[in-house]
């Protein structure tokens, strides 16, 4: 029975109160119930309260895969408060600028990234108090079973599905992340259209590889799986070694994978078990012969996938076989509420099957993106979301993805900017200027090139300097792979068109970060 739950409080209300006693999720060796979630995040949220938190502040949650995340997300929603995901890859500097940005007072997070925590402080001067789970009380860092123990019940608070839910720090084409602001109701009707579409059941149990942080992990996964009454099994991370030995030993049914992962597990030695396992559907978007060669040797159905941050409504490839087009990200969940459509250069919509660039209109869509009125206004036009992809809708209304439009890499599970890096690299004291792009990967899909030039008298900079350069500002998903220096940077007046020509030249010494040796 699938939930019409409007908001977050109200979507764990009604599964806890109809089946308390049955499994939610797994972490490891610990077992969480939906009665258990419900009792820490009413008890977190008489925590907050006591604290201080009144509806509209910013709870800022730098945490891995385990139960307190979700507690945390209802805690928030319960008091009408703003969860504000933080990716733990980050390095200090692009933590302390979401906890500024967002105008945080109050950090979750974990005695193992309380270091990252105090080196980030510096440039978030209005954060006010960490709660830590693992670690004793000190100072103005709170332990978490201190946290809960001073609760208590939490007021009474108005939450209305058109209320602030969340702010997610995405990488776009700007230079910094740009916070997206999603409702109430787009975290509780997304998840529960997603589930319905997928066919999802009580019945069913995902493995969750993402991070919560990831609206993918949280939306698409666990709050989709919650919303239909399964349970789901909380990993650190994604193991190919691992991978079957925990979908056997967990008994999972479905999962999300990012393109790179069904490549690496083909990748893998052929055995023969390997369809002998209890996952029946994956979610993951594939090349046509890729996605047959992966249902053929795991024994599952796999449906393709498309959604943004800015909109977390999915359009999905259906289940059923005999319905569904290769290669297609599917159609709009919630089909009359959810609309997508191709448009021109010029705004107006194209004929099916022409290209261009793909827009779309849901009630999950965003509010927009927050303290940042221009981008908002670009990005949102008269109720239709500019996705910035290209693709286009086939006569049967089928979307096909073909490519982005905005300046982004795709390295991943990650969106990265490359304006973000190229603002580091030019940051360097011996860097002139630079270009970072994307370059195809077998794996990843693609990884960071940065093209540098150097200034003069400055040639005795290497790639490991720039390189740590990087990592000391950046998260490690974020570091160029692949470092060139070259004598000039082609003049055009695009961008784009300059990577292009950047990318085809060739013929330089490439430093490669992984295999520390020249290539060419």
């Amino acid at each position: 029975m699938f939930s019409t739950a409007s908001t977050l409080p109200e979507l764990l209300r009604v599964r806890a109160a109809s089946h308390p006693e049955r499994l939610l999720a797994l972490h490891g060796a610990r077992r969480t119930t939906y009665g258990e979630l419900a009792g820490d995040a009413a008890r977190a949220a008489g925590a907050f309260a006591r604290l201080g938190v009144a509806k509209g502040d910013k709870i800022a949650l730098l945490l891995d895969n385990r139960p307190e995340f979700l507690a945390a997300v209802f805690a928030a929603a319960e008091i009408g408060a703003v969860f504000v995901p933080v990716n733990t890859a980050f390095a200090a500097d692009e933590v302390g600028y979401v906890l500024d940005h967002s105008e945080a007072k109050y950090l979750l997070t974990s005695a193992e990234h309380l270091p990252l925590v105090a080196n980030a402080r510096a440039s978030a001067p209005r954060l006010e108090r960490v709660i830590a789970l693992g670690a004793e009380t000190s100072g103005d860092c709170l332990g978490w079973e201190e946290f809960l123990c001073g609760g208590g019940a939490a007021p009474h608070t108005d939450v209305r599905p058109g209320d602030l839910a969340s702010i997610t720090y995405t990488s776009g084409t700007t230079d910094r992340p740009k916070g997206v602001m999603l409702t109430q109701l787009a975290y509780a009707f997304a998840p529960q259209q997603r589930a319905e579409a997928l066919g999802w059941s009580e019945r069913d149990r995902a493995l969750v590889l993402m991070p919560l942080f990831h609206v993918n992990a949280l939306c698409h996964m666990a709050l989709a799986m919650l919303s239909v009454g399964g349970s789901m099994v909380l990993t650190d991370r994604f193991s190919a070694s691992r991978f079957w030995d925990e979908v056997r030993e967990y008994g999972a049914t479905t999962s999300s994978l990012m393109r790179t992962i069904p490549t690496i597990l083909l990748s893998l030695p052929e055995k023969a078990d390997d369809a002998d396992n209890p996952l029946r559907l994956a979610v993951a978007l594939l090349p046509p012969e890729q996605h047959v060669r992966f249902e053929e040797r795991f024994g599952l159905i796999a449906c393709g996938s498309y959604s943004l941050t800015e909109d977390i409504l999915s359009i999905l490839g259906p289940p059923d076989k005999s319905v569904r087009k290769l290669g297609s990200c599917g159609l709009p969940a919630a089909p009359d509420a959810h609309q997508v459509k191709i448009i021109g250069a010029d705004g107006a919509e194209l004929a099916r099957g022409k290209l261009g660039e793909i827009v779309k209109r849901s009630p999950a869509i965003m509010q927009g993106y927050y303290k940042n009125p221009a981008a908002t206004a670009a990005a949102i036009v008269d109720g239709w979301l500019h996705t910035g992809d290209l693709g286009y809708v086939d006569e049967d209304g089928f979307l096909f993805f073909v490519d982005r439009k905005k300046d982004m890499i795709k390295r991943g599970d990650e969106n990265i900017s490359a304006e973000e890096v190229e603002r580091v690299l030019n940051a360097h004291p011996g860097v002139a200027e630079s270009a970072v792009f994307g370059v195809p990967d077998p794996i990843r899909q693609e990884e960071l090139k940065a093209c540098i030039v150097l200034k003069p008298r400055s040639n005795d900079v290497g790639a490991d300097a720039i390189w740590s350069h990087c990592a000391e500002r950046l998260a490690a998903f974020k570091v160029p792979r692949y470092v060139e220096f070259v004598a000039e940077l082609p003049k055009t007046p695009s961008s784009k068109v300059q990577k292009h020509l950047l990318r085809d030249a060739g013929g330089g010494i490439v430093f490669d970060r992984s295999a520390r040796h020249n290539k060419r």
